[in-house]
């Protein structure tokens, strides 16, 4: 299965770090180890090595510097606890390197092909609903129709799925929405069915604006106007057309472009003149009936 272009986790204040900042003992070498330690970083994401970098690789990684160059800056990075060296007999046949932190920000292979799949299952389900437009809905529901509304919300069951590396913890937590159980949907509040609507979009496009996408939702939910589902359809549509989620992208999504922007949409109204004309021609035929009335 193809992963697409994929990113590596690197916080802003990574020159910052103690490890980092203590590699100033070495001189003129600090600033070439901590490139080695990025490129280190960048080989592990790009091969889904789970953090290993063989000791061969280093001498490519610092090029156009010579191998034991790289080797001594190798050196330098485990000194400070950024990386420690793997030897036959810690990890059956791997020799070379391992960078200390690479798992806690960036995850495991698993945790990147999993992300992947539910991208992936975004996007078709995204495509899987056509969209609705104006002319297909009532312009208001009735209370009927809201009542049975609810009643078909009730067989829905949206679960969500968190991908967050094995035995770490992100920068910010993400919860798991709740199975809600058959017949208990109409017992959620608005922000807990914003909530699981917005982390449902959160699981497509993890590093969204999380509150300005539920502030978004919740103005949807409120309108009293759409089903759970057909929002939650429309945020994957979103998601997976890498489009970015606001008032008019969520509106226009659920229920198409205004009538003005469609072929065949109504007439254009008359401008001020037109009328001005049609209200003097109207005078001057009552004036012309009232002559030819009898005296």
């Amino acid at each position: 299965m193809g992963l697409g272009e994929i990113y590596i986790k690197l916080a802003v204040t990574f020159a910052d770090d103690p490890k980092v900042r203590s590699l100033a003992r070495y001189g003129p070498d600090a600033g070439l180890a901590r490139d080695l330690y990025v490129q280190m970083i960048l080989h592990c994401k790009r091969l889904l090595t789970d953090g290993f970098v063989p000791a061969e690789q280093i001498g490519l990684l610092v090029y156009p510097l010579d191998p034991e160059h790289g080797n001594q800056l190798a050196k330098q990075l485990a000194s400070v606890g950024l990386i420690k060296e793997v030897s036959n007999t810690e990890a059956s046949d791997k020799q070379g390197w391992e960078v200390c932190a690479y798992l806690k920000r960036n995850g495991t292979k698993e945790d990147v092909e999993r992300l992947s799949q539910v991208r992936a299952e975004a996007g078709r389900a995204g495509g899987i609903k056509s969209r609705k437009r104006p002319a297909q809905r009532a312009p208001r529901a009735t209370s009927k129709q809201v009542a049975n509304q609810a009643a078909q919300q009730n067989g829905s069951n949206a679960v969500s799925v968190s991908v967050v590396p094995s035995g770490t913890t992100e920068d910010r937590d993400i919860e798991q929405a709740p199975t809600v159980p058959a017949g208990e949907t109409q017992t959620l509040t608005e922000t807990q069915r914003s909530k699981r609507l917005t982390d449902a979009y959160a699981e497509a496009v993890p590093m969204c604006k999380w509150p300005a996408v539920n502030g978004v939702v919740l103005s949807a939910i409120r309108s009293g106007k759409f089903a759970d589902e057909e929002i939650r359809s429309a945020l994957l549509r979103l998601a997976a057309e890498n489009r970015s989620v606001t008032i008019d992208s969520l509106r226009t999504e659920l229920v198409g472009f205004p009538a003005s922007h469609r072929a065949g949409g109504s007439a254009p109204r008359p401008s001020a003149t037109d009328r001005a004309m049609a209200e003097a021609q109207a005078v001057k035929a009552k004036l012309a009936a009232r002559r030819q009335e009898p005296a």
